[in-house]
């Protein structure tokens, strides 16, 4: 059986921060899920203080689910 594991890494972004969370999204994270040697990883922005553990429990239930989804149709396969 797989090991699953989540990591919270929770940070405030400033405006400045724009370039990065666009680095983040387009090549950090793709390059790290194309590896296939560190688990999957998925970038989200969360900025209601109120409802970070709510938002984030959905987001980690939607990349899980679209995970399953790319394993079952064979779309997404890095040996891993």
């Amino acid at each position: 059986m797989a090991k699953t594991t989540t990591k919270k890494t929770v940070e405030t972004l400033t405006h400045e921060d724009a370039k990065e969370k666009n680095a983040m999204e387009t090549y950090r994270v793709p390059g790290v899920n194309n590896l296939g040697t560190y688990g999957r990883w998925a970038f989200a922005e969360f900025t209601e203080v109120f409802r970070i553990e709510a938002d984030f429990e959905a987001k980690v239930q939607a990349e899980f689910n679209k995970m399953i989804e790319e394993r079952v149709n064979g779309e997404h396969d890095h040996g891993f």
